[in-house]
């Protein structure tokens, strides 16, 4: 608080927005020319630096600028901004508040590091649920949720509209087979019902719908009173196009949009949509795999490695020409 106050006092530019987090300041401005956003940002850290001297000590060879913008011709142009006789580096993929930027701001860039942090705290996951201790279907619910959840969806209500964000959900498929011992070809539905969890796509969509609502109510909020200019390309997919949803509603909204998505794969054997595990989590852990592959009716039967390629026949030990999940549980 008391830095905050302290640096309160710094000096307001016209047409160039400011945000701040901790001692990192960012400037944005915009403009039809590169010329004049280069002319604006080098006048503006002109006037900067006479407050640095007075209170910080300034640091041009950590200062780095990028352009935003789809003109594909000028990819390449380098921004001249000079800034105490340095011309600062320009960075292709500036990182904000963790989050990767973009000349054209599809994300994809931070989708891709993103997938790959995912994969490696489902390396540890998987560790636990293959250890003695730790195996326990809420302890790697719980798990999942707080490392591979969490980080999947940092900053989700940015970038959940990109193109690119689908790329996430592979590896959070991955964390829902880890927790119940399911295998790839299970299909997705009955995957999200045996875990518990919604789609991704869905819990990307409720958390930028709440985000919205505290855009649009809290007064704290840096966007707060915002207006999103007119839209020009349908391509481009603003924050600000979205409909706002209060946090109260928002696992009634999840829910909905679930079941609505959740069409075409009725199981009887599954709990019906619901956001806990199914009963059966007292199990050890070789029995609650057990379970799961046969409630999902997607198991290591001689039919699917048949498919697979690790069998020459898909007959049953006790004569059955084909042998399958239904076969092995007869309802």
């Amino acid at each position: 608080m008391l830095f905050n106050i302290y640096t309160n006092d710094q000096p307001e530019f016209t047409d160039i927005k400011r945000f701040i987090y901790a001692d990192d300041l960012c400037f944005a401005t915009q403009s039809r020319s590169f010329e004049t956003i280069e002319i604006d940002l080098s006048d503006a850290l002109e006037h900067l630096t006479e407050y640095y001297k007075r209170n910080w000590k300034r640091n041009p060879e950590k200062t780095q600028v990028c352009a935003f913008h789809l003109n594909n011709h000028q990819a390449n142009r380098k921004q001249n901004i000079i800034w105490d006789n340095n011309r600062l580096d320009n960075d292709q993929y500036p990182v904000y508040l963790r989050v990767t930027l973009d000349r054209t701001l599809s994300f994809a860039e931070h989708v891709r590091k993103t997938k790959l942090k995912v994969a490696t705290r489902n390396n540890l996951l998987g560790k636990l649920a293959n250890s003695n201790w730790g195996a326990d279907p809420r302890t790697l619910r719980s798990t999942a949720l707080a490392l591979s959840y969490s980080t999947a969806e940092y900053c989700s209500a940015v970038w959940c509209r990109s193109c690119h964000a689908h790329k996430v959900n592979p590896e959070l498929n991955n964390s829902c087979r880890i927790i119940t011992g399911t295998l790839r070809p299970t299909p997705l539905p009955t995957l999200y019902r045996l875990v518990g969890i919604a789609p991704p796509h869905i819990r990307r969509e409720t958390q930028a719908k709440v985000q919205k609502y505290i855009q649009e109510n809290d007064v704290r909020h840096p966007l707060y009173g915002h207006s999103g200019v007119r839209r020009r390309l349908k391509s481009r997919k603003s924050f600000m196009t979205i409909d706002s949803l209060e946090h109260k509603e928002s696992t009634n909204y999840r829910l909905q949009k679930w079941r609505a998505w959740n069409t075409g794969t009725p199981n009887d054997a599954i709990q019906s949509l619901c956001e806990h595990l199914p009963s059966g989590i007292n199990l050890s852990r070789k029995d609650w795999v057990t379970l799961n592959r046969a409630r999902s009716k997607v198991g290591k039967t001689v039919n699917n490695l048949l498919k697979w390629g690790f069998a020459l026949t898909s007959e049953c030990p006790c004569g059955n020409p084909n042998q399958t999940m239904e076969h092995n549980y007869p309802p």
